[in-house]
């Protein structure tokens, strides 16, 4: 077991939707299947996953994202009320709350639907000034970037600050530009998103010089890219570890990556040393797929399967 750290996560906020049924025919209005629709479940996604997972997990989390005024921000918040979260919206009444909903057949993912106003909020740089003063009262920080809009204006801040205050800061990226990541403690892209800003590598040795190229550019202490089945590989300096998967059934990979920093964040934050930090949201990530949509893991489970 690990000790209860006070744990802020900042950044984009968003509604899994699942729409779950059978299909049984075919539409005579178009050549599309007709799903009779049974089954409907809400899960806090994105940054809301991060911190949910991490509530599941034990911590003292609060959460910050930006939301819209709608339907969508309302269930986000009953969902989220019924947790331990200490939630802080910051809301903007022009624009969409984010949402991906998912048609499944019979575990089988049909389509999804987003609705979302990516970056069309202008509301956060003030919503910083806010938060800035409350960030010293935390262990550490996480940043959950799905590149909606929340992220990118006060990161630098947010960066900056923590440093000063030698808060330890935990990135999961997106965009094509991780020039807004310079000086945290750990970046944790997936292999698609490192090959989209170092570019295709097509083999081992490629990827490690990559890999420690980009740590030293953006001047991180680590960077941990995760690989799917082909595991994780962690760059410190001078050094490129990897890490082999806990290969399971999977059976859905949604928010495999928001368990993974969770978990990894949690036991740094917690005083445990980094390798065993990124054995264990590995085998975090392994139980994640194996459950449907955005998931947690507890101390318990990971302790099980940790022993197996």
């Amino acid at each position: 077991m690990i000790l209860k750290k006070k744990i802020l996560v900042i950044g984009d906020v968003m509604l899994d939707r699942y729409w779950m049924g059978q299909v049984n025919r075919i539409s005579p209005e178009a050549p599309v299947p007709i799903l009779d629709v049974d089954t409907s479940v809400d899960k806090p996604g994105g940054a809301a996953n991060v911190a949910k997972n991490l509530s599941d997990f034990g911590m003292d989390v609060t959460l910050i994202g930006l939301t819209g005024e709608d339907e969508t921000s309302e269930k986000l918040l009953e969902i989220l009320s019924s947790t331990n979260i200490n939630y802080k919206p910051i809301i903007d009444k022009n624009i969409r709350t984010t949402m991906k909903l998912r048609v499944i057949d019979k575990n089988q993912q049909l389509m999804r639907l987003d609705h979302e106003d990516k970056n069309l909020s202008k509301v956060v740089p003030k919503a910083y000034e806010d938060m800035e003063d409350t960030l010293g009262s935390y262990d550490g920080i996480i940043i959950s970037d799905y590149d909606k809009g929340m992220v990118k204006p006060i990161i630098k801040k947010i960066l900056s600050k923590a440093s000063s205050l030698k808060i330890k800061t935990f990135i999961d990226p997106k965009g094509m530009n991780f020039d807004f990541y310079k000086n945290a403690y750990l970046l944790k892209p997936n292999l698609k998103e490192f090959e989209d800003i170092a570019g295709k590598c097509p083999n081992k040795k490629i990827f490690n010089e990559e890999g420690e190229k980009l740590r030293k550019k953006l001047k991180l202490e680590y960077l941990l890219i995760t690989q799917g089945k082909d595991g994780m590989t962690l760059f410190e300096d001078g050094k490129a570890s990897s890490y082999a998967s806990n290969q399971q059934d999977v059976f859905d990979v949604t928010g495999a990556g928001d368990t993974v920093i969770s978990i990894l964040a949690a036991y740094i934050i917690a005083g445990k040393n980094i390798n065993t930090a990124v054995e264990m949201s590995n085998i975090a990530a392994g139980i994640s797929i194996k459950k449907l949509g955005s998931t947690s893991v507890t101390q318990k489970e990971l302790n099980n399967a940790s022993t197996e």
